[in-house]
């Protein structure tokens, strides 16, 4: 795992746990980087959500990226799911899950 991963985007949610309990979360994708000619990695982080990820490994960048937003759009769905809500941090207006990834295949509940 890259431990000094530069950003590419990111994005700050709000999660309201089944428990009550509200996280901010902020979602990151780092820069993919090449491992070896067959094989790519791509950083990621869901902070206030996941402690610690490993980098996600693809056969080129592009896979590399497609694969953690399909990863972070399917935690977000298990989460949501278990009871869990997902808001846009301001104004706390409810966001679902397709919104945050249009272009990830989402789990259906």
């Amino acid at each position: 795992m890259k431990t000094d991963a530069a950003w590419l985007a990111s994005r700050s949610i709000l999660a309201l746990k089944s428990d009550g309990q509200e996280v901010n979360v902020t979602l990151r994708i780092g820069f993919p980087y090449e491992i070896s000619p067959e094989e790519w990695a791509c950083p990621l982080a869901m902070e206030g959500f996941q402690e610690r990820l490993p980098d996600i490994r693809g056969i080129d960048a592009w896979q590399s990226v497609q694969l953690v937003q399909s990863l972070q759009a399917r935690l977000l769905s298990y989460f949501v799911q278990d009871g869990g809500k997902l808001f846009w941090p301001d104004p706390p207006e409810p966001i679902e899950v397709a919104e945050l990834f249009p272009n990830v295949p989402i789990l259906e509940s």
